[in-house]
């Protein structure tokens, strides 16, 4: 059975996934045609990577998918700020998962999950 943390990072790391790809969709439709689809692809990316780790965490943890992790979740912070940035509101609100997921990533239960497999 999965450490509490690491079940709520799996949560987080999904609903991550799912709202990027939320993103990306919403994405192709305001732009449209080829040029829309390659922007979606863009921003679908860490929503793969997302969904990708979320699903690694229960069945191959490792010190080595800890660091993707943290790196993913990083890369989540930039786009957030970037969007607060160009003046987007929800760019705040979106700083909430990328927080929560590495507050919960450095909780030294889940640094001994990762290190013990």
């Amino acid at each position: 059975m999965l450490p509490t943390p690491v079940r709520a990072i799996r949560i987080l790391l999904y609903a991550a996934a799912g709202l990027t790809l939320a993103a990306a969709i919403n994405a192709w439709i305001l732009a449209g045609g080829a040029y829309g689809f390659g922007i979606a692809l863009t921003v679908a990316l860490p929503g793969i990577g997302s969904a990708l780790a979320a699903r690694a965490v229960a069945t191959r943890p490792s010190h080595r998918l800890w660091i993707a992790i943290v790196v993913l979740e990083i890369l989540y912070l930039l786009w957030q700020f970037a969007r607060i940035g160009i003046g987007d509101p929800f760019g705040v609100l979106g700083l909430a998962f990328p927080v929560a997921t590495l507050i919960l990533l450095c909780r030294a239960r889940t640094r001994r999950y990762f290190r013990s497999a």
